[in-house]
């Protein structure tokens, strides 16, 4: 008789015991203290959902390999980071742990009650409070008071939309209505009397263009040494890589997600 080996890997058994406890877990609304390893850190995250437990908390590192390699090869201990559209903080509490000691600063973005909260708790649990700051804030080509349509309340979710119930050129029916403020990062960075990004992360699901146009004085500055960002070529992508060269930024390296006209792009100060 053959058998797969997989069913003789007591780890497959481990990881398929582990699933099904949160997801019990979550049935009865009780949170889980999920503890991850990467490189020669340890970021835990507190999930209250089986979409943050799997994707953010156990997939986030392993799924995008540019972005990791953005983190630890280009990312320095002294730099100050913002990570706009932070979700749960998987990124900012990487970066948070590699400067954590240094003189670096991240801060992180991200509009959707529904995130910002578990946001905030993980930096608290990673004791990173000094490191990481969290902004309940969306960013824009100009300040204005607008609503961020959520496609759902789950904790860890994502492709919500700013001002309408679109995201990524697609409609989809909301779940929730909340009020946000909107700003252009030039004038966040002028009135807030924060530190000036030396690397920004830009993952928003559809609004990056209007962000982009926000940001040309930023884009601009020597200081700012990376870009990265994802990238729909069907809504866009052309003018926004035209707004970033043009301002003296260089694609360095690539991703395209399976299936999708969607890319991770770094872009390196030329």
């Amino acid at each position: 008789m053959i058998f797969d080996k997989k069913f003789l890997n007591p780890k497959a058994y481990i990881r398929k015991i582990g699933q099904l406890v949160a997801k019990l877990a979550f049935q009865f609304n009780l949170p889980l203290l999920v503890t991850t390893k990467i490189d020669d850190l340890t970021i835990r995250f507190v999930a209250t959902s089986y979409t943050e437990f799997q994707l953010r908390a156990r997939e986030s590192f392993r799924r995008e390999e540019v972005t990791m390699y953005w983190l630890r090869e280009v990312v320095m201990p002294d730099d100050a980071i913002y990570d706009i559209g932070a979700n749960v903080g998987a990124y900012s509490l990487y970066a948070g742990k590699k400067i954590k000691g240094g003189k670096g600063q991240v801060y992180a973005f991200e509009p959707a009650f529904s995130n910002f909260f578990p946001l905030c708790r993980n930096i608290e649990v990673n004791s990173l409070n000094e490191t990481i700051i969290p902004y309940p804030l969306a960013f824009g080509d100009i300040r204005h008071e607008s609503r961020f349509y959520l496609r759902s309340t789950a904790t860890g979710t994502a492709l919500h939309g700013l001002s309408k119930a679109e995201s990524e050129g697609r409609q989809f029916d909301a779940k929730f209505c909340q009020g946000v403020s909107v700003v252009s990062l030039d004038s966040f960075i002028t009135n807030q009397g924060v530190r000036f990004p030396n690397h920004i992360k830009i993952d928003v699901d559809g609004s990056e263009l209007s962000i982009i146009r926000g940001m040309v004085n930023v884009l601009g500055d020597k200081r700012l040494k990376s870009l990265m960002i994802e990238i729909n070529t069907d809504l866009n992508g052309n003018e926004i890589e035209n707004i970033v060269t043009g301002l003296g930024m260089k694609e360095d390296r690539i991703e395209q997600w399976s299936g999708k006209n969607t890319f991770n792009k770094l872009f390196l100060r030329q």
